[in-house]
């Protein structure tokens, strides 16, 4: 008979994890590929609590993975992936259901995640255990932009738009965008401000350039304070792809699109569940 049982992400090497990450997510939607220092560096910016975290098992041998983030009262599934050969047997309800119980255990009050929109077998999974829908979360891309700007950027220690995040961001911030996790990011990404408009990018000296936070003060929102930050940044490095992963609130859609991005066809759910 098989049965199915959760070991702690803590009895395993990075190494291992890093590959039973990569296997689990094979025919993604996306390509994966989770090395050992990518691996690392997810835990560092999310908060991942490895002894927490669980690697399933199908009769001894592992075949899944969950990494759970922690902070506080909330936890997070970060990440999980089971290996294409063990899908659609019902680990994966399993292993959720599991989960839970864990984070119930602990006293946790919710517990979050994100998912792809269109994976819809997943989205399914995770509300067939109790998860709801709070928002969609939406991605673009600019492709070289023409920029010019006199505007004279102020480049900022990425803590310090950590904590303007956190004192000025909106209270219900994706985990990723949270000024806890923008605080974990460090050179050779870089944050810059222009007046009260705040913006923390990926390494500037690559063809692709990623945005991982944008914050404008409350005082001085529709005053159009984070375009101009932003074609002062196209023009500060120009001759780049520019990136904004699908983990923005649709909310700031327009934002984007004032800017001439075009939305990124992959989109996400964010998920609560109330424990």
């Amino acid at each position: 008979m098989t049965s199915f049982s959760l070991k702690s992400a803590s009895q395993f090497s990075i190494s291992q994890l890093a590959d039973l990450l990569t296997r689990g997510f094979e025919g993604y939607f996306v390509p994966i590929n989770i090395t050992e220092a990518v691996l690392l560096t997810m835990m560092r910016r999310d908060s991942i609590d490895l002894v927490e975290s669980r690697v399933l098992l199908k009769d001894d041998e592992p075949i899944g993975i969950g990494l759970i983030g922690r902070r506080g009262w909330t936890s997070r599934l970060a990440a999980m992936g089971i290996i294409s050969e063990a899908r659609n047997g019902g680990a994966g309800t399993w292993a959720m259901r599991q989960l839970i119980d864990d984070a119930r255990a602990r006293g946790d009050k919710e517990m979050l995640l994100e998912v792809i929109e269109q994976n819809t077998a997943g989205v399914k999974l995770y509300q067939k255990v109790g998860f709801e829908i709070i928002r969609r979360l939406v991605g673009y891309k600019l492709e070289n932009p023409q920029a010019e700007s006199k505007d004279e950027l102020q480049e900022i220690n990425i803590h310090e738009l950590g904590r303007q995040v956190a004192d000025h961001g909106l209270e219900d911030l994706p985990w990723q965008l949270s000024g806890v996790t923008v605080s974990h990011h460090t050179p050779p990404s870089r944050a810059f401000r222009l007046n009260d408009a705040y913006c923390l990018i990926s390494n500037p000296e690559v063809e692709h350039v990623s945005i991982g936070s944008v914050l404008v003060k409350a005082d001085s929102r529709r005053a159009g304070y984070g375009s101009v930050l932003m074609r002062a940044l196209f023009a500060r490095f120009p001759n780049k792809v520019w990136h904004v992963s699908p983990i923005y609130p649709e909310e700031m859609a327009p934002f984007f699109e004032k800017l001439g991005m075009q939305r990124e066809v992959l989109s996400q759910w964010q998920m609560e569940l109330k424990i």
